[in-house]
């Protein structure tokens, strides 16, 4: 047997990204539910990391279980849930977000208000943003707010449709507030990292987070110690390889999600 195949059939605990991995937010991607059901009855334990902040945990958990992957809300971690947790132990009461409704949701669970007046400014996937909502949020960011963001992605992708991601918005406010750095909440950021480890069982020559970002998943998992493995024909493919380095380098390239099976 080859050291490639050892190291995974090693592994107990795989952690997923969701969007463009799983699902295209309307519909699971091909092979993702057969394969995810299998390493289930493999005894494997599955997990969600995201930095889709369109819904709580909740409403995530029972997205997935309603397209037959039932999951539990204790085995998904996404951008929203850490950015409450995160503003919550610094003492940050109040923040204006720019986010929809998951978002706010999961604010209040641990009550942080959604204020214009805030000295903090989150900003996630909002589908209904509009002009004058982005230049509130540049606003408070010109006055002196800190500027949250909760993805990197700058595209969405929702069924066959390519749609603005979470990071066109921000952007769109750092640029107009005319700063030059905002803090990173969701992955690969060490806030998201510590999340995880205190939610998860995570033991790194037993754990593989699987994903379809480079800059996301794979240097979120390579920063977190454990096996990374990238999914190609997603955000990135073996042309986005050629030149990259240190964090950025998986252990794994699958060509397909079901390519897991053959070495699980």
């Amino acid at each position: 047997m080859s050291d490639f195949e050892r190291s995974l059939k090693n592994v107990k605990n795989i952690i997923f990204g969701l969007d463009r991995t799983v699902w295209r937010w309307n519909e699971l991607n091909s092979g993702a539910k057969d394969t995810i059901q299998e390493l289930k009855t493999k005894g494997k334990n599955i997990f969600y990391v995201t930095n889709n902040s369109l819904l709580t945990r909740q409403e995530m958990a029972k997205k997935l279980s309603n397209m037959g992957l039932k999951t539990e809300t204790d085995h998904i971690i996404s951008s929203s849930f850490t950015a409450a947790q995160y503003f919550q132990s610094n003492d940050i009461g109040r923040v204006y977000c720019l986010g929809e409704q998951g978002l706010v949701d999961e604010l209040d669970a641990q009550h942080i208000e959604n204020s214009e007046d805030a000295r903090a400014v989150v900003v996630g996937l909002d589908r209904n943003a509009t002009y004058w909502k982005i230049a509130k949020a540049a606003e408070r960011v010109a006055d002196g707010a800190s500027l949250y963001t909760l993805g990197l992605g700058y595209q969405f992708q929702a069924g066959d449709r390519t749609l603005p991601g979470s990071r066109v918005l921000w952007e769109a406010v750092k640029q107009t507030a005319d700063i030059e750095e905002a803090t990173h909440l969701g992955k690969p950021s060490d806030t998201m990292i510590s999340a995880v480890k205190d939610a998860f069982p995570i033991v790194p020559e037993r754990t593989l987070v699987v994903g379809d970002s480079i800059h996301a998943d794979v240097v979120f998992g390579n920063k977190m110690g454990v096996k990374t493995g990238l999914v190609l024909g997603g955000r990135d493919n073996k042309e986005d390889l050629e030149d990259i380095s240190g964090l950025e380098v998986p252990n794994f390239v699958f060509e397909s999600i079901e390519r897991l099976l053959v070495k699980i």
